[in-house]
């Protein structure tokens, strides 16, 4: 099966590369811990009334708050794409990392960010149809309503999986678009299907995992952390993979 040869190859990528995915990573996720920590603890005194410690209600959360969490978001995104970017050079242009530095690469990232937005404004275009339309079916039609919902939100999101691979494109600073994407995955739907399906079955076994540890808080917090740390970069190297052998056509 195609889907868990790519899901498979995604794993051994990160294992065969452990300590260049360290190396890429590590201070990214280290500034970004260092900005939430800093801007929402100065974000939480701003949202505690002063005197008797009470919280300001959701709906007197003013404009200064909301910016800020605009912002926060948005330099999260920007240092989030460092790495990112950095892992997607490294494993197609091999352009390795030297030292604990990743390096910089401010066009692509721009361009990376450009193609996630773009990429979110498609799905929400795509999505909140099948979603309106849906809910009235679910409503009419009961179970088989449901479930024909269901089936119309698998297909919307496979055909927008379709189009992520303009996202390592923009990282390497290749010239590829929505359009050149679903040409290159044309009839691959059962491939993303199935590697969605991988990525759940993942993701179901961490939290479960992470349930069995809840009686020990500490432990299932580290345990967490690590979690989410290795399926994001499981998910950046299952992106890799995908333009790896549907654009560039490399053997997996």
């Amino acid at each position: 099966m195609t889907g868990w040869k790519l899901f498979s190859h995604s794993i051994g990528m990160i294992s065969r590369n452990f300590q260049q995915a360290v190396q890429i990573f590590l201070v990214p996720l280290v500034l970004i811990a260092v900005v939430i920590f800093a801007m929402v603890g100065q974000m939480a005194s701003e949202l505690t009334m002063h005197g008797n410690g009470t919280t300001v209600p959701i709906g007197m959360v003013g404009p200064g708050i909301l910016l800020q969490i605009f912002l926060l978001s948005l330099v999260v995104a920007l240092i989030s794409m460092w790495g990112v970017v950095a892992w997607h050079r490294y494993v197609l242009l091999e352009e390795m990392p030297k030292g604990w530095i990743p390096r910089l690469n401010p066009s692509n990232m721009l361009m990376y960010l450009l193609r996630s937005l773009q990429l979110m404004l498609v799905s929400m275009i795509c999505i909140l149809p099948v979603a309106f339309i849906g809910s009235a079916i679910m409503q009419a039609g009961g179970v088989i309503g449901a479930l024909l919902m269901a089936f119309c939100f698998v297909a919307v999101l496979v055909f927008v999986s379709r189009m992520v691979l303009v996202l390592p494109a923009a990282a390497i600073g290749a010239s590829f678009g929505l359009g050149e994407a679903l040409r290159a995955t044309k009839g691959q739907w059962p491939t993303f299907l199935a590697v969605g399906f991988f990525i759940f079955l993942a993701n179901v076994a961490a939290s479960v995992i992470l349930l069995g540890l809840s009686s020990i808080p500490w432990l299932m917090s580290v345990v967490q952390l690590g979690f989410s740390a290795v399926l994001s970069l499981l998910n950046i190297s299952i992106l890799t993979t995908l333009y790896g052998y549907f654009v560039e056509k490399r053997p997996i």
